[in-house]
């Protein structure tokens, strides 16, 4: 079995652990137009605009969401960071390691744009946007991804139905749980 159609099965496949009521607020809509799929996902954090920016480019803190093992950040300018992340997914019965390497651009308080620089899919891009509310922030994603597999797109279609809510559940879930740690180095 190649690379590329394990990780769309692992895709395909929840993780038991993100497996939950979905965060309360969160929003997520997916399409498709050919094998191009959209993403858009938001939700209402209790973090400040600099709190929420701070958890956006904290990127070795990854490894505290289900299934990533690493992150590892390197700046390579002002405002541009490379990101090498691997992953284990549980697939029915067996465990398998994803890598990809990741360019993230930074606006600093707006929020960050990633674009996927090798790994298992066709295309991954995206941004996360910040904006201000009275009890914090929200965030917004907005992202594309093709993948680059043999297995039929419906298939996909029920991945990106179901699993996205339980992934951006947990990024939410996670951003809450960081507040105060985040907000103790911001003074506004």
């Amino acid at each position: 079995m190649n690379a590329r159609m394990l990780t769309i099965m692992l895709l395909l496949t929840a993780n038991p652990v993100w497996a939950g009521i979905p965060y309360p607020g969160l929003q997520v809509d997916v399409s498709r137009d050919g094998d191009r799929y959209t993403f858009n996902a938001s939700f209402e954090s209790p973090l400040s605009r600099c709190a929420a920016f701070k958890y956006l480019t904290d990127y070795e803190a990854a490894k505290l969401l289900p299934g990533v093992v690493e992150s590892h950040a390197t700046r390579e300018a002002a405002g541009k960071v490379r990101v090498d992340r691997t992953a284990d997914e549980q697939i029915l019965f067996m465990r398998i390691r994803l890598h990809s390497i990741m360019e993230y651009t930074e606006q600093p308080q707006e929020g960050i744009e990633f674009n996927q620089l090798s790994g298992d899919s066709k295309l991954f891009q995206g941004r996360w946007r910040i904006e201000p509310t009275r009890q914090g922030t929200t965030l917004r994603f907005q992202g594309q991804w093709e993948p680059d597999t043999l297995i039929p797109l419906f298939i996909i279609d029920h991945f990106a139905q179901t699993g996205l809510v339980d992934r951006f559940s947990a990024i939410a879930q996670l951003a809450e749980d960081r507040k105060d740690i985040l907000s103790a180095s911001c003074t506004n």
